[in-house]
């Protein structure tokens, strides 16, 4: 028989924006949930989000340049920075300890989050049986298939993934970033709740 490959439990999209609700209200610091919240809103894996610098952030551009050496890839990746995104980042300040970190550690200073706090905000807000961090991603990604007119190929780009062999490669030299930030202005807006 062939082995099946385990999926990260993922919430349908048009329940994340309710979860994220829930997510407000649990006890846990300010930094972890405007964490969780920033990763949703830029499709980012945990530790991109968890380690964001300032210095990487440019307002002006409304955009968060992510180094190669953050990136699974190890490639640097540009995200489009939607209002909601740029709310957070604003709200973000309020926690800052004189690092470079926007989501400091509550507990070390100058630390970023641990790789479990995002998770544990999760099994407090009751959402760990159907939901992992990275499992938002999923969510992002089906929703632009399903609610959106974006290429397939921009909705992998918005996620950081590398598409196509070395030949296709060698010759895409854009990455769909004008594409790119329509599509996360969209996922903030459907995000938003009633």
């Amino acid at each position: 028989m062939p082995r099946v490959k385990a999926h990260f439990r993922s919430l349908p999209y048009g329940e994340v924006a309710d979860a994220l609700g829930v997510v407000d209200r649990t006890g846990a610091s300010a930094s972890a949930k405007l964490c969780l919240r920033f990763a949703v809103l830029t499709a980012a894996r945990s530790g991109e989000a968890r380690n964001a610098s300032w210095s990487k952030i440019d307002f002006a551009e409304r955009e968060w340049r992510i180094p190669a050496d953050k990136m699974k890839a190890a490639t640097e990746h540009r995200v489009p920075l939607s209002d909601a995104a740029l709310k957070v980042l604003d709200r973000a300040k309020d926690n800052h300890d004189g690092s470079d970190l926007v989501f400091p550690s509550p507990l070390r200073p100058g630390r970023p989050l641990s790789d479990m706090t995002l998770t544990k905000i999760l099994r407090d807000a009751g959402l760990a049986e159907r939901a992992t961090v990275h499992g938002f991603r999923a969510s992002f990604h089906t929703w632009a298939l399903e609610q959106t007119d974006t290429p397939w190929a921009v909705a992998e780009a918005a996620l950081a993934h590398t598409l196509g062999d070395s030949t296709q490669q060698a010759y895409t030299r854009g990455d769909a970033y004008t594409k790119r930030r329509n599509l996360m202005d969209q996922w903030a807006i459907c995000l938003k709740r009633p």
